[in-house]
């Protein structure tokens, strides 16, 4: 009976949201705009969340090596990405990395993902490490190496709780996505913002805002869900 409630309220909010917060009186071009810069989006969050876990994963098993100079250089990436505000890492690859490019999509697909990687070799590691060590003493004692024991004991316990922790990073990434209009990639909010140039109100926004809202809310539940499908036979 909960959920039944959640779901209603969650369908009503969003159904009054985007019934009076649309841009019905929008040419067919700008509404094409708007539909353009969801799937910006939703682009910029899916491809930053994969450049994100390619380099976050890597990095963190190239710490395990334990190259102290290795780790040294990841730590100063990591801390300088984590450091430093997105908005600024947007900036230099989009007027300093990426000067000659016309387009600043592909600064901001690879700013959000390195800034993403940063936090994801950080959930890696945690997640590896959560796993008791001496399910790695007994791999290498029934007489498997370093890797399989990593690949086949290892990594399976330490999946259960990076999965939760990526899932909750793909919905920082998408809420983050909104900067980029900065660098004049016209993604949902850039493009809400012109609306609001167009219509002289500030329903653009509210619908944005509605669109975020309705995103976050189901991969929520998609994260909820992997939870307790990932601990139901714990």
């Amino acid at each position: 009976m909960e959920n039944f409630f959640r779901i209603f309220v969650f369908c009503l909010i969003v159904g009054l949201g985007f019934y009076f917060t649309f841009p019905y009186s929008l040419s067919s071009a700008d509404l094409h705009a708007t539909f353009k810069s969801i799937g910006i989006t939703l682009i910029l969050t899916t491809g930053g969340v994969f450049i994100g876990i390619i380099v976050g994963v890597l990095l963190a098993f190239l710490r395990m090596l334990q190259i102290r100079i290795l780790n040294f250089l990841i730590d100063e990436y990591i801390d300088i990405l984590r450091g430093t505000p997105l908005l600024i890492q947007l900036l230099v690859f989009a007027y300093i990395v990426f000067a000659t490019l016309n387009d600043n999509f592909l600064a901001a697909l690879v700013a959000i993902g390195l800034n993403s990687s940063a936090y994801i070799a950080e959930i890696v590691r945690a997640g590896i490490q959560s796993v008791d060590k001496g399910q790695m003493d007994a791999g290498r004692a029934m007489g498997l190496t370093h890797s399989a024991t990593m690949r086949h004991i290892i990594m399976p316990q330490a999946i259960k709780n990076i999965l939760p922790s990526l899932a909750n990073e793909f919905i920082v990434v998408f809420k983050e996505t909104s900067v980029v209009g900065l660098i004049s990639v016209n993604d949902l909010t850039m493009q809400a913002k012109a609306l609001q140039a167009v219509l002289y109100n500030p329903t653009p926004y509210i619908f944005a805002g509605v669109f975020y809202y309705m995103c976050v809310k189901i991969f929520s539940w998609l994260t909820q869900l992997l939870e307790r499908e990932l601990h139901k036979h714990d």
